[in-house]
C-alpha cells in the first residue's frame, strides 16, 4: 500500500475529512441503536453529551488550518436541536393528548423512534449549510479576499460540498423512505423486526456505506493529487515565491507582460519582482532585502521599508507565496536597474486597468487583499464596531501609507469584518452565529 505523506496539507485535510465523518456519522449510528434501549426521559440528555462531544472536538481545533470541521459541525447542530424537540415531546406527552403525525396515537410505552426526526433534521440543517455558508463567491471572499484562491483552497471548498451534498442527499432519502414506511406500515403497538430494519439497522447500514464510500473517494483523491501529479499539480522540490510591489511616490512599478495563449499573446500587467526560492515558512525582512537587491541590482541603501505582508498557499501543493512590499525613495531608483522598462501607476490607473482585467490574477488579489484589509481596519475594531460615529465616513487610502499602518496583513479576521461590520443590519446576531459557524468551513 503507498504510505500517505502526513506532512502534506492536503493529504492531510483529506484524510482528516474521512476520518471526522467516521466519528460524527458513528456517533448518530451509536445513538440510533441506543435509541431502542434508552428512555424516553433519559434519551434527549444522550443526544446532548453526543452533541457536546462534537462541539468540543471543533472548540479544540477551531484554530487549525484546513481541520475539516464541517461535517462534525452540522452533525452537531443537528443533535442538539434532536434533543431540544424530543424535550419538546416529553414536555407535551406529560401535558396533553398528542396525535403523530402519520394520524396514530401516541404509545408512551415505546422508546423514542429518532430517526422520524433525526433525518429531515439532518438534511434541513446541511441543506441551508451548503446553499448558505459554501456558496464560492462568500466562501473564498470572505477568507481570501478576493475570488483567486490556491489549490489547497478551493480542494477545500470542493470537497466540504461533495461531503455536505451527500449529508443532504442520504438524509433526504431516508426521510422519505423512513416517513414512507411509517404511514403505510408502521403500527404503534409495538416495534418489529421489519420497524428495527427500517428505523435502526437501515441508517446504520446506510451510514457504514457511506464511510466506506467517502474511504475509497479520500484515497482515489490523495493518490491523484499526490502520487500520479498528470498537470504538475506536485513538484517533488517544496519552493516559495516571493512576490514583491514596489512603491514610491504613491505610485506603484509595473510591467507589461505576456502570456502565450490558444488565441495568441494575452498582455497584463504584473510587478516585476517575482522571486523563486528554496521552501520556507518565512523570509524575514532582511533577507527579503538581500534577494530584492541581488536580482534587480538596486542598492539596499535606497530601500525605504521592506515590509512583510501577508503570506498563501501557492498554485500548486508543495508551494507557497510570500509577498513583500518594498517603498523605494524615489521613482528614479530603478532607471539603472535589471527591471528597468516599466512604468509607474498611480492607484486610479491600476483601478481602471483592474476594472478592464489587465492585471495578473496574483496581482489583483494582492490589491484586493490589501485593500479590503487596511480599509476594515481603518474603519472598524476588532470586533466589528465602528472606530468613529461619523454616518458614512470612508477612510482615505494612499499607496504610499501602506506601511504605515499598524495592522496585520495576514490576519483573516478583518476579512471577515470587511463582510459583516456594524453597518451591516442584524449585526450582533450575525456575529454571534458567525463566530460560532466560523470553526466549520475550515
Amino acid at each position: 500500500m503507498l504510505e500517505i505523506k502526513r506532512s502534506n496539507p492536503i493529504s492531510t485535510f483529506i484524510m482528516t475529512s474521512w476520518r471526522h465523518w467516521i466519528v460524527a456519522l458513528g456517533l448518530v449510528c451509536i445513538l440510533i441503536i441506543l435509541s431502542t434501549w434508552v428512555s424516553r426521559n433519559f434519551f434527549p440528555y444522550l443526544a446532548f453529551g453526543f452533541s457536546t462531544i462534537l462541539g468540543v472536538m471543533i472548540y479544540n481545533r477551531r484554530h487549525r488550518k484546513f481541520a475539516a470541521l464541517g461535517i462534525p459541525y452540522l452533525v452537531c447542530i443537528t443533535l442538539l436541536l434532536e434533543g431540544l424537540l424530543l424535550c419538546g415531546f416529553n414536555l407535551t406527552i406529560h401535558i396533553t393528548d398528542v396525535y403523530e403525525l402519520a394520524g396514530k396515537p401516541v404509545n408512551d410505552e415505546l422508546p423514542f423512534i429518532i430517526q422520524l426526526t433525526l433525518s429531515p433534521l439532518m438534511a434541513i440543517v446541511s441543506g441551508i449549510f451548503m446553499l448558505r455558508r459554501l456558496g464560492p463567491g462568500r466562501f473564498f471572499r470572505t477568507r481570501n479576499g478576493s475570488s483567486n484562491v490556491s489549490l489547497m483552497q478551493r480542494m477545500v471548498w470542493q470537497e466540504s460540498r461533495y461531503q455536505t451534498r451527500l449529508l443532504f442527499l442520504l438524509n433526504v432519502a431516508l426521510a422519505l423512505s423512513e416517513w414512507f414506511y411509517t404511514y403505510y406500515s408502521f403500527k404503534s403497538i409495538s416495534i418489529n423486526k421489519p420497524d428495527m430494519f427500517f428505523f435502526v439497522w437501515m441508517p446504520v447500514i446506510v451510514y457504514g456505506l457511506s464511510v466506506i464510500y467517502l474511504g475509497f473517494r479520500c484515497f482515489s483523491l490523495w493518490a491523484f493529487y499526490v502520487q500520479n501529479d498528470p498537470a504538475n499539480m506536485v513538484s517533488p522540490h517544496r519552493t516559495t515565491v516571493v512576490r514583491y510591489l514596489i512603491i514610491a511616490e504613491d505610485k506603484i512599478y509595473l510591467k507589461n507582460m505576456t502570456l502565450d495563449v490558444k488565441q495568441g499573446m494575452d498582455s497584463y500587467f504584473d510587478t516585476p519582482v517575482r522571486l523563486r526560492t528554496h521552501f520556507s515558512e518565512r523570509v524575514e525582512s532582511q533577507g527579503a532585502i538581500d534577494l530584492f537587491s541581488n536580482y534587480t541590482g538596486i542598492e539596499a541603501s535606497v530601500i525605504k521599508v521592506m515590509k512583510f505582508l501577508f503570506d498563501g498557499l501557492g498554485s500548486g501543493m508543495n508551494s507557497n507565496f510570500i509577498h513583500y512590499l518594498c517603498q523605494l525613495d524615489d521613482v528614479s531608483d530603478v532607471a539603472e536597474s535589471r527591471i528597468k522598462g516599466g512604468d509607474w501607476y498611480t492607484l486610479d490607473q491600476i483601478k481602471r486597468l483592474n476594472r478592464q482585467h489587465k492585471l495578473s490574477a496574483e496581482l489583483s488579489g494582492e490589491l484586493v487583499h490589501i485593500y479590503t484589509v487596511a480599509m476594515a481596519w481603518k474603519t472598524y475594531d476588532d470586533n466589528g464596531n465602528r472606530r468613529y460615529r461619523i454616518k458614512n465616513y470612508q477612510p482615505t487610502y494612499r499607496l504610499c501609507d501602506i506601511h504605515k499602518w499598524n495592522v496585520d496583513y495576514n490576519d483573516e479576521r478583518w476579512l471577515r469584518i470587511s463582510h459583516l461590520n456594524a453597518d451591516k443590519p442584524f449585526f450582533k446576531i450575525r456575529r454571534f452565529f458567525s463566530r460560532l459557524t466560523s470553526p466549520s468551513i475550515q
